[in-house]
């Protein structure tokens, strides 16, 4: 599974709530993308890229909207 994805800088929230929401999420992002690299059982590594999938999606909904509150929902 291998998918690419170009962000612009540009389109990364700087500050306030979006650029708080931005960090935390990709923050998740990188710890998830850790742990997946460590796991060695698979049922773990499926519940490990649902949860990557999930914060993918968040993070592109954050990037299409302006009201952070029904990107992060």
């Amino acid at each position: 599974m291998r998918e690419e994805r170009t962000i612009h800088l540009i389109e990364i929230p700087i500050g306030g709530k979006d650029g708080f929401a931005w960090n935390r999420l990709h923050g998740e992002r990188e710890d998830l993308c850790e742990a997946l690299l460590k796991e060695e059982t698979e049922s773990r590594r499926k519940v490990l890229q649902t949860r990557l999938r999930n914060v993918d999606d968040a993070l592109d909904r954050l990037m299409s909207v302006r009201d952070i509150s029904t990107a992060i929902h």
